[in-house]
């Protein structure tokens, strides 16, 4: 991803500030104990209160551990490598100012590492009390007092991109109610299931599973639809078994009997499985990077990506007799499978907006739908500059342009569809 997606930066200073209710730890993983100090130097340069360099801690290699000689369960990719860990106590205005430091700050972490060979390896969010009582002080190399501390961290912030608003809420798509009534969502899940046994035969396990009595314990049609998705997706990532279960979910996508509102979620949760590995690619690009590890999808996220192409083409041949809300999430779609035949009436959709998360949402999915580079990074060039993107969000120079845009479609995909839970 082009470095110019960085924020600018330059605030004025604010003059009173009181300490942060929270404190924040950060580490850093690093591939040797040279790089690690270097690591931890740079921190301490920032303002990190105390800052301890030591063993990346394996499990698989500790007797003690239960995990011992399990490296399956365990790192083993980090064997030999080093972790920087630190506190960061500072000062803020008000308590969004206070989140909006940690972001900028959790990004200039992120940069760190890399400039160093390693990667942001986790970070934490507690209390003063709870952070400062656990924290552990082995191979302590830096320590600051709390007013140098303060002193350092009031430069480095000064530094940080204005805070963004938060957009107003948008008029919710429209979405054609119905007055006719529905059946429950599992008597299609089953339909739709039965259907694919006639034509196939044997089922995947996880659609079979729909067919059985112990798919008769859910409460009401908001569970069966995110149980549907986490089946297929657990916890947001690939199994062997996904790719088997997407024609259960795009058999939904389409089903006469569906309610609108709920065929634009099960629309979304196709444009989540088809982008899964290319979106995980641009998160961890730092750390496959470091690691010598490919910037590429998994065998089962590849299988996944393809099994959404199949059934993409049936359900985007449906725009014109879909409302708005479903033809939103379609876009979405039409950008996950690289549909450039839908790319004009995703423009014709755009419209009806003049600004706004919504139309950038649409611009990007047009751009990818048509897999014009040049375009995506303009698109995302723009959403920086303009607040949409905040600083957390900002990606790693060394992630692949398409899974970025990916990864930030998807929140703007993502709160066009909590309005519609409630239908």
């Amino acid at each position: 991803m082009p470095n110019e997606l960085a924020p600018r930066h330059g605030v004025d200073e604010p003059t009173s500030w009181s300490a942060s209710e929270m404190v924040v730890h950060y580490s850093v993983a690093a591939p040797s104990e040279a790089d690690a100090r270097s690591v931890a130097s740079a921190l301490a340069q920032r303002g990190h209160r105390w800052v301890t360099v030591r063993p990346v801690y394996l499990p698989h290699l500790d007797p003690g551990n239960r995990l011992f000689g399990r490296p399956e369960f365990s790192r083993p990719e980090l064997e030999g490598w080093w972790s920087v860990d630190s506190l960061v106590d500072e000062e803020a205005p008000d308590p969004a100012s206070e989140f909006h430091q940690h972001d900028c700050e959790k990004m200039a972490v992120e940069a760190v590492g890399r400039a160093h060979g390693g990667f942001w390896n986790s970070g934490s969010l507690a209390n003063r009390e709870t952070m400062l009582s656990g924290f552990d002080h082995r191979g302590l190399v830096h320590e600051l007092d709390q007013k140098h501390a303060h002193r350092i961290r009031r430069d480095v912030i000064s530094r940080f991109p204005p805070p963004t608003e938060e957009p107003a809420p948008a008029t919710p798509l429209q979405c054609t109610i119905t007055e006719r009534p529905f059946p429950p969502v599992l008597e299609c899940a089953r339909q739709v299931a039965r259907n694919q046994e006639a034509q196939q035969g044997d089922l995947p396990d996880g659609t079979a599973w729909w067919l059985t009595s112990e798919a008769d314990g859910f409460s009401d049609d908001h569970e069966v639809i995110f149980e549907l998705a986490n089946s297929v997706m657990h916890q947001g990532t690939c199994y062997p078994h996904t790719a088997d279960e997407i024609p259960l979910l795009g058999g939904l996508a389409c089903h006469e009997d569906i309610r609108p509102a709920h065929r634009a979620l099960f629309t979304t949760f196709l444009f989540e499985a088809a982008t899964i590995g290319q979106r995980l690619t641009a998160s961890g690009a730092d750390r496959r990077v470091a690691l010598g590890l490919p910037l590429e999808e998994t065998a089962d996220e590849l299988a996944t990506r393809h099994a959404v192409e199949a059934v993409a083409p049936h359900l985007l041949d449906r725009w014109d007799s879909e409302d708005e809300s479903v033809q939103f999430t379609l876009a979405a779609l039409a950008a996950a499978t690289q549909h450039s035949a839908s790319s004009t009436r995703i423009r014709h959709l755009a419209e009806r907006w003049g600004t706004g998360p919504r139309t950038d949402a649409l611009r990007l999915a047009v751009a990818l739908a048509e897999t014009d580079d040049a375009e995506v990074v303009a698109v995302l060039r723009s959403m920086v500059e303009s607040g949409v993107i905040p600083p957390s969000r900002v990606p790693s120079p060394l992630a692949p342009t398409r899974g970025v845009a990916l990864n930030l479609l998807k929140p703007l995909i993502e709160r066009e569809m909590s309005p519609l839970l409630a239908q």
